[in-house]
């Protein structure tokens, strides 16, 4: 949330943590019928048209999956980590922009499978996508 007074000057500040954990299937003989997905999703800044200064947008997107660790552990499908951030301004500016400060962390992170006689029967995946950066059009 923003002051009031801050909105005046079509200044903007958006944060976004999305942290989806999975911890499936850790011990002894632990058996999962399906896959095991930590899904993230972080879109965080101004989508809209704006007249004023730049805004400062911050994302941090940690999928993590720790599964099947320890001795005799089955899932039946895939163990996968996905994140997937948009993070910055797509708006038309129509004053002159003072740029914006655009952050994001992506770390998606798979532990899978680590021990003795562990089995996972599909894909295990850590993967990230990012799209960092203004992508407005600037009008000065």
């Amino acid at each position: 949330m923003t002051d009031a007074w801050l909105n005046a000057f079509g200044a903007g500040l958006n944060i976004g943590v999305d942290v989806p954990t999975a911890v499936v299937g850790n011990g002894l003989g632990n058996s999962v019928g399906g896959s095991v997905v930590a899904a993230g999703n972080a879109q965080v800044g101004d989508g809209g048209h704006f007249n004023g200064l730049g805004p400062i947008n911050i994302a941090v997107d940690v999928p993590t999956l720790v599964a099947a660790n320890g001795v005799g552990n089955t899932i039946g499908g895939s163990a996968l980590a996905v994140g997937g951030q948009d993070v910055g301004d797509h708006g038309v500016h129509a004053a002159t922009p003072f740029g914006g400060v655009n952050v994001a962390v992506d770390t998606p992170t798979v532990v899978a499978a680590n021990g003795a006689f562990n089995s996972i029967g599909g894909n295990v995946e850590a993967s990230g996508l990012q799209h960092v950066a203004d992508h407005a059009v600037h009008h000065i």
